[in-house]
């Protein structure tokens, strides 16, 4: 496969320098919600409304994130990656100015969905350059890397708010997220080059995009690894929207407990990462999947003995979740490479895709986990055993299509 090169003549090839600064400023996408978790009393004070209303401005931002992978996606197919990720980058910046300055609650969502937008946005067009520059078992690496940069994000996000909030109020939150943003705008500007020639870009209109993506589904190898992937999302929000309540309201334990959850479980998704980087040198990516879909398995597994046995602690809870983060988190990297295997023509549009379906999933998983069982432990246990079922079809699915059409990087 021909790499672009530059103006000077030279082929770009994706440094740790590049991987970075791509993962840098993914953890937008994260922060423009978790950052700011901990000001939403503070803020429905100060906008004379309650905290629930406030909270729709994640449902806001959760709107603009599709939004913003969708377009931006395949307008990255069109323009290259480097204007869009620039641009967005300073949509962000513009987009948290504007709410710090927020004077009501109907400016502040507004400001929400262009951090949305944005933030989406940079992860796409991030993600659009590694799948530019790399293939194969390198691929798998370098997105589980960036993956696992991005992965930050969680983990010192509600942190970074919480000493923010007590420093400078809930307005220097987004002071702090502006120039969080400049920074990583800059140093695409300084560092990262331009990934996809002119020759290779497209220019289809919506209607082109949305047969393109039509036509993607035709691809079995893409349409099998991109319902793993789902599967992951699902996976990881139904943890999410369970592990504070079964700690907290299951088990009558106080809200540090699940703090600690939280942070130790996200520590678990960033080691995952890295350890699927290192397996890429020595395993196959389909390899890599099986043991993530396996270790899901297991955790799943783990939840239905203690549920049975009416065995549910805080000991047994934090490894059941630590195994599943863990095992989820290895699964990134290397499922996005797959899915990317025979579309990479497109790579763009594909990742906007995939992020479309990736936030559908998560609104309609966090519908599910409030209603479907009263205890947040058979919620989990419902809706994590039925995802794993799905994972555990499509992985095999996946690895049939694969070996019938097989990466023409690895032929």
């Amino acid at each position: 496969m021909a790499r672009p090169t530059q103006p000077d003549g030279t082929t770009p090839v994706l440094t740790k320098t590049i991987l970075f600064w791509l993962g840098f400023i993914g953890i937008l996408g994260p922060m423009a919600i978790d950052l700011y978790l901990p000001a939403l009393p503070a803020m429905a004070k100060d906008f004379g409304t309650s905290a629930a209303t406030v909270q729709l401005g994640l449902a806001t931002t959760t709107i603009g994130m599709a939004l913003g992978t969708f377009i931006v996606g395949a307008m990255s197919d069109s323009l290259g990656r480097r204007r869009p990720l620039i641009a967005t980058g300073i949509l962000m910046v513009l987009g948290a100015s504007a709410a710090s300055a927020s004077m009501n609650i109907y400016w502040f969502l507004a400001c929400c969905l262009v951090m949305g937008i944005s933030a989406s946005a940079v992860q796409v067009s991030g993600r659009g350059v590694i799948a530019d520059l790399t293939e194969g078992s390198d691929s798998t690496r370098a997105f589980s890397f960036f993956s696992s940069i991005v992965m930050v994000g969680p983990i010192f996000g509600p942190v970074g708010g919480v000493l923010l909030l007590s420093i400078a109020g809930w307005r220097g939150i987004f002071v702090a997220l502006a120039a969080f943003a400049l920074v990583g705008t800059i140093a695409i500007w300084s560092f990262v080059p331009e990934s996809l020639p002119v020759a290779k870009r497209h220019t289809h209109g919506l209607l082109a995009t949305l047969k393109a993506m039509t036509g993607m589904w035709r691809n079995s190898v893409f349409s099998w690894f991109a319902v793993v992937n789902f599967t992951a999302y699902a996976i990881m929000f139904t943890y999410l929207g369970t592990c504070s309540l079964t700690i907290q309201v299951e088990l009558g334990a106080p809200a540090w407990v699940a703090a600690s959850a939280f942070a130790v479980n996200g520590a678990a998704i960033v080691l995952a990462g890295l350890v699927a980087a290192a397996l890429a040198k020595r395993l196959s990516s389909v390899a890599i999947v099986v043991i993530s879909v396996a270790g899901q398995a297991v955790g799943i597994a783990f939840l239905g003995v203690i549920v049975a046995l009416n065995a549910l602690s805080l000991v047994s809870i934090f490894i059941i979740y630590a195994i599943i983060c863990f095992s989820v988190g290895i699964i990134f990297g290397p499922v996005t490479s797959l899915a990317l295997t025979h579309v990479r023509n497109a790579s763009g549009t594909a990742l906007g895709l995939l992020g479309l379906v990736q936030f559908v999933i998560a609104a309609a998983t966090s519908v599910f986990v409030g209603t479907i069982n009263p205890s947040p432990a058979m919620a989990m246990l419902i809706i994590g055993g039925t995802v794993v079922g799905v994972a555990v079809i499509t992985t095999v699915g996946g690895r049939a299509a694969l070996r019938r059409d097989p990466d023409p990087a690895q032929v």
